[in-house]
């Protein structure tokens, strides 16, 4: 596990529950999920589409507010968004008109401070994913792995409690993406903040992650916590590593493929 900075922040899911109403009916979506995360933890949240990870994590967010049970960080219930919650999604979400500074900027929009320790966290983070010299360049002028970098900088310059990462290296190609999840390793640690990450990708999910959070569809509950007892940085090629992936893998094996009226809630 990271070292957790004194910044790192807590979070607690108690007896949640989430449905929708589709076309006048209920759909259920979360089914009593229980959760307890420690600061400095790297959490992944791993299932098939239709297990409703991606909802959990808008919940975290605070862009969904409709639910029963308890969702709380540092023992304060989650009402919305917040500067102590970071967010990085699978699209970039750039302003193409701004510059990288600019965008990561955005970032602290809403904060409080002066105006030049603003300005001094931007270039921090800038550096800090490996951009520097590419403070003035334009969207455009980038990749997308480095598109998704700035994202990560602007989600990490407010230096909140908690980064929350919904599939932000699902877009990329397969190189990018293995170089990418190690700089967000990198990253992570030297920030010492909480993290928690949703994804598709198994392997992803053991490099990164101190435990695993397997969901299980229709309807999204938890079937099982894999604890990743792994040294880093982390050797994909190791039998360990081998082994808690055929593991975490083969709970998916006898699920079926046929399409969920779910998949809304991916």
């Amino acid at each position: 596990m990271s070292l957790a900075s004194p910044r790192a922040g807590t979070i607690d899911i108690r007896h949640l529950h989430k449905q929708y109403d589709v076309k006048g009916q209920p759909l259920q979506v979360l089914q009593d999920i229980n959760l307890s995360i420690r600061p400095g933890e790297f959490i992944s949240i791993v299932g098939s589409s239709g297990c409703g990870k991606s909802t959990l994590l808008r919940l975290l967010i605070g862009l969904e507010t409709q639910h029963e049970g308890e969702l709380l960080q540092d023992n304060e219930p989650i009402r919305g968004t917040s500067l102590e919650r970071g967010i990085v999604f699978q699209e970039h979400r750039l302003f193409p008109w701004l510059t990288v500074a600019d965008n990561v900027a955005l970032g602290l929009l809403n904060a409080p401070g002066a105006q030049a320790d603003k300005d001094r966290s931007v270039q921090e983070h800038i550096a800090l994913v490996g951009l520097k010299g590419f403070e003035k360049a334009y969207p455009y002028q980038l990749s997308g792995g480095m598109s998704q970098r700035v994202a990560i900088a602007r989600a990490l310059v407010n230096r909140p409690e908690v980064l929350l990462l919904d599939e932000p290296f699902g877009a990329l190609d397969a190189l990018t993406r293995t170089h990418l999840q190690q700089e967000l390793q990198r990253i992570v640690q030297a920030e010492g903040i909480t993290a928690v990450l949703v994804t598709h990708d198994v392997e992803e999910a053991v490099y990164l992650g101190d435990r695993i959070v397997v969901m299980q569809p229709r309807p999204g509950r938890i079937k099982r916590i894999v604890d990743v007892a792994l040294p880093r940085p982390r050797d994909r090629h190791s039998a360990a590593f081998h082994a808690i992936k055929d593991d975490v893998l083969g709970e998916f094996s006898h699920e079926h493929a046929e399409p969920s009226p779910q998949a809304l809630a991916a």
